[in-house]
């Protein structure tokens, strides 16, 4: 009986022990090769490129870059309250803590979350070439297959506001020459945008439509270029306009674009 009590013990000591390291664990990394780890602490090593992972078991184990696929890392603790303060327009008190989270959380997932929050907190200052360079550190150091269309276009919108136009117009024209297909569609649109913001009515014309055509199932940007390539059409008293924004109206009737005809269909 004696001895029975005794492996219930053990049992429950290692069921609490299991328990114990699951609430203790806090990042996990995953691997190319499908594994995974929960991990006690995740370090980035620049000069080795790797990460410096701590397992849940003990041991410390490398990590190059080039073997892990993704991270899974523990909210900052500062970062639901530099939210808040970016939200209620408190944009200097945001900025020295945003730009804390982005130094020490580089290449665990959150430098490049508190970047995007830096570009908000600039812009809302009015200081577009600081929000430029938040956002162009973390855009340099990603994959460009990973990262959101969405993000893409707000980047290239910071570049343009802070007159780094030559940049990005070649920035565009690489992502038109061999990008992915909502890549292309956004950057033909930026592009039409510019050429129209510089008085190339025809040149904007010109990407809006292959937007219209070519892109027709990339529903993000339709709505944009179907009612940027009427406005253009309309000055140039073509007819198409109409076909154009009767489109928009017909399949795109929630959208901000469609808004914004006000009865002129």
């Amino acid at each position: 009986m004696k001895n029975r009590k005794i492996g219930k013990l053990a049992v429950l000591a290692v069921l609490a022990a299991g328990t114990a390291l699951s609430v203790m664990a806090q990042d996990t990394i995953y691997l190319v090769n499908g594994r995974s780890l929960k991990a006690r602490s995740i370090q980035w090593r620049e000069g080795e490129k790797a990460y410096r992972v701590e397992t849940m078991e003990g041991p410390v184990l490398p990590i190059p870059k080039a073997q892990v696929q993704r991270l899974d890392i523990k909210k900052p603790a500062d970062w639901d309250k530099a939210v808040a303060m970016v939200e209620a327009k408190q944009f200097a008190a945001a900025i020295p803590v945003l730009d804390s989270i982005a130094t020490s959380y580089r290449m665990l997932n959150w430098d490049g979350e508190a970047r995007k929050m830096l570009a908000k907190a600039y812009l809302g200052q009015n200081e577009p070439k600081k929000a430029a360079d938040a956002l162009e550190s973390y855009m340099s150091s990603m994959p460009k297959a990973g990262i959101p269309v969405d993000l893409t276009r707000t980047y290239w919108s910071v570049l343009l506001q802070a007159g780094r136009g030559a940049a990005l117009k070649k920035e565009l024209d690489e992502v038109v020459a061999g990008g992915s297909r909502p890549m292309v569609a956004a950057a033909m649109m930026m592009r039409g945008n510019m050429s129209r913001d510089g008085g190339q009515k025809e040149a904007a014309l010109l990407d809006y439509l292959r937007v219209v055509i070519l892109f027709d199932n990339i529903k993000e940007v339709q709505p944009e270029a179907l009612f940027k390539a009427a406005e253009i059409l309309e000055d140039l008293r073509d007819p198409r306009a109409d076909e154009l924004r009767k489109k928009l109206v017909q399949e795109y009737k929630d959208s901000e674009y469609a808004a914004k005809l006000s009865g002129k269909i």
